[in-house]
C-alpha cells in the first residue's frame, strides 16, 4: 500500500509589498514635514516680582487700564508717568495696601508689566489682576 502525504496549503502573507508600502508612506512624510519651525520673535516685558491675589476681606485701591492704555486710578484718569505718586498718596492718606488692577483685553502688556512694578515700588502687598472689559467713559 502506498502512502501519501497530504500537502500543506502555505498560508504565508508575502511581506515585501507591506514593506515598501511602509517605507514609501515613511519617506512621504519625512519629506512633507518641516523640520525648521519658522523664526518667531516676541518681545515679553518682564518684572521682578510674581503678583499674588488680592484678600476678598481687606479693602483695596483700584485701577483701571482701558483699550488705549490710559490709566483710570480710582475712576480719576492718571499717567503713567504720574502713577507712582498719585499710588503713594493713596496709600499715605488711606493706609490701603492692596491693588485691583482691571486690565481691557485689548491693553498693552507693557502697560501692564510697567504699573505692577510701578505698584511693587511704591509699597503695594497685595496686588490682584483679572482682564475685564473697559468701563464707559
Amino acid at each position: 500500500m502506498l502512502i501519501t502525504r497530504k500537502r500543506r496549503i502555505d498560508a504565508g502573507i508575502d511581506m515585501t509589498p507591506l514593506i515598501d508600502v511602509v517605507f514609501q508612506l515613511l519617506i512621504f512624510l519625512m519629506v512633507s514635514s518641516q523640520f525648521i519651525k519658522p523664526d518667531r520673535r516676541v518681545d515679553l516685558p518682564t518684572g521682578p516680582v510674581a503678583a499674588a491675589p488680592v484678600s476678598e476681606e481687606l479693602e483695596s485701591l483700584t485701577l483701571v487700564i482701558l483699550s488705549d492704555n490710559k490709566l483710570l486710578l480710582e475712576g480719576n484718569a492718571i499717567e503713567l508717568n504720574a502713577l507712582s505718586d498719585g499710588l503713594r498718596d493713596l496709600i499715605y492718606h488711606t493706609d490701603i495696601t492692596s491693588l485691583e488692577i482691571k486690565g481691557d483685553s485689548s491693553s498693552h502688556l507693557g502697560t501692564f508689566i510697567a504699573v505692577i512694578e510701578t505698584a511693587r515700588e511704591c509699597g503695594i502687598i497685595d496686588l490682584g489682576y483679572h482682564k475685564k472689559d473697559a468701563p464707559a467713559k
